[in-house]
C-alpha cells in the first residue's frame, strides 16, 4: 500500500470517528446505496459475482442500520423504520437470488428516501445552532 492510500484511509477513519450519529447513518445510507448502483451495473454487464458481492455489502449496511436502531427509545417511529429495514434486508435478499433489477431499484429508492429525512434531520439540527450562535456573537463587545 502506498503512502497515499496509508493516508486516505486514516483520513476516512478519523472522518468516522469524528461524526455525529445523524452524519453517520447518512454514510451508511451513501454506501448502501453506492453498493447497489454498483451492482445495477455489474447485474448489467451479466457480471453475476460482483453483483452478488454489492448486494451483500449493501444488505450487511442495511443490517447494521437494523442492530444499531433502539426501537424502545425510537417508540413508533422505530418500529415503523425496523419493518422497513427489515422490507428492504429481504428484498435484497430477493434481489440477490433472483438478479432481479427490480428489487435492486426499489431499494435504492428507499434507502434514499430514508436518506433525505436523514439530511433534512442534519439540516434542521444546523439551523437550529446557527440561529443561537449569532445571537450569542452579538451579545459580546469589543472594545479597542
Amino acid at each position: 500500500m502506498n503512502p497515499y492510500q496509508k493516508g486516505n484511509q486514516a483520513y476516512k477513519k478519523a472522518a468516522v470517528t469524528t461524526q455525529d450519529q445523524a452524519t453517520l447513518i447518512l454514510m451508511l445510507y451513501d454506501g448502501a446505496i453506492r453498493f447497489l448502483k454498483t451492482a445495477l451495473v455489474k447485474l448489467e454487464k451479466k457480471d453475476l459475482e460482483q453483483t452478488h458481492v454489492h448486494i451483500v455489502k449493501a444488505k450487511d449496511i442495511v443490517s447494521e442500520l437494523m442492530a444499531s436502531l433502539k426501537v424502545e427509545q425510537a417508540g413508533e417511529i422505530g418500529q415503523n423504520l425496523h419493518r422497513l429495514y427489515g422490507y428492504i434486508f429481504n428484498r435484497l435478499i430477493d434481489a440477490n437470488i433472483q438478479k432481479n433489477q427490480a428489487f435492486i431499484e426499489e431499494s435504492i429508492e428507499l434507502l434514499d428516501e430514508l436518506r433525505l429525512g436523514w439530511q433534512g434531520l442534519i439540516n434542521q439540527r444546523k439551523n437550529q445552532v446557527i440561529p443561537q450562535t449569532r445571537s450569542e456573537a452579538k451579545t459580546v463587545k469589543v472594545e479597542g
